[in-house]
């Protein structure tokens, strides 16, 4: 089992030497001073086509959260959903959007969003919904949807031995399913890096990363009432969100990637290259970087926003 670094006592050191004089800004953490480019700094390549750094959706904080797309040359500015949310996912398309933290097919189609105690499957322009009785779901790459019930993982199949208790779906064709269990845990949060390889935040504060049924990694983290996971596009990393606030970003094996020394950062968006991230911090204030690279060069972007999407 692979030993991790010890987060939690890593995070404290880093905070407690934090001075935020931004107020949610930016802040160093050593004698490397992050260099904060202009609004006018070239961000995209000379000679790269129009569109070259896709679209970002953001809650604009400013105009009651009305969900934008950033206006900046390089970028593409599509018209955004019709939606005012401060917290929102959007379809892995980019024309629809759920108020909250819910769950996209990574195919579209199909978002899971979590209730209290179950949670529902809905399909954009559709006015039907399906209640299901579980917690934390979670597609894995090739669609296949998972949650955790009565303390039980378990997995839709359409791959169902005889005399398998087998049900299907309104609207799919009368596709028959079946339910298979993947292992025993309970879990506050799930994501699947591949479609064997999953991360979970356990009961105890503790996160752990599961391989074909088998725990490869496992560690502390300092205690939170909520606790939450996020992806990249890629499933290369995943970020630990403790009460509204991010913990760390780590690659597939567990191991913490370089971020910027910012504070408060309670949104982050990956490009779909994976090769750029943005974040904003509790303030509203957003920042364009180059993830794990050790470049502290920031872009600090002349928006103000509540939550982030990169398409």
């Amino acid at each position: 089992m692979r030993t991790w670094l010890v987060l939690g006592a890593v995070l404290a050191v880093t905070l407690a030497a934090v001075a935020d004089a931004l107020h949610g800004g930016r802040a160093t953490v050593s004698k490397a001073k992050p260099v904060e480019q202009t609004s006018g700094s070239r961000i995209v390549p000379p000679g790269a086509p129009s569109g070259f750094m896709g679209t970002v959706y953001y809650s604009d904080s400013q105009d009651g959260c009305r969900v934008k797309t950033l206006a900046i040359p390089g970028f593409e500015s599509t018209k955004p959903p019709d939606s005012r949310s401060c917290r929102f996912s959007l379809s892995p398309d980019g024309e629809s959007v759920v108020p909250g933290h819910a769950v996209w097919k990574p195919q579209g189609g199909l978002v899971a969003i979590p209730g209290a105690s179950d949670f529902e499957l809905a399909s954009p322009g559709s006015s039907q919904t399906i209640r299901i009785g579980g917690q934390t779901p979670a597609f894995k790459p090739n669609g296949t949807l998972t949650y955790i019930r009565d303390g039980e993982l378990l997995e839709w199949s359409i791959h169902c031995p005889n005399r398998e208790r087998l049900f299907t779906l309104p609207g799919d064709n009368a596709t028959a399913r079946c339910t298979h269990v993947l292992s025993t845990l309970s879990a506050r949060s799930i994501k699947w890096l591949t479609n064997t390889r999953f991360v979970a935040v356990l009961g105890g504060d503790q996160i752990a990363i599961v391989d074909h049924g088998r725990t490869v990694a496992r560690r502390a983290f300092v205690p939170a009432r909520r606790a939450r996971l996020e992806l990249s596009p890629r499933r290369t990393f995943f970020t630990l969100w403790l009460d509204g606030n991010l913990f760390g970003a780590f690659d597939r094996k567990g191991d913490q990637i370089t971020m910027p020394p910012i504070r408060g950062i309670r949104s982050l968006a990956w490009s779909p290259s994976e090769r750029w991230a943005m974040l904003a911090t509790g303030r509203g204030s957003v920042y364009l970087f180059r993830p794990d690279t050790g470049d502290l060069r920031l872009r600090r972007l002349d928006i103000s926003a509540r939550d982030l999407a990169w398409r």
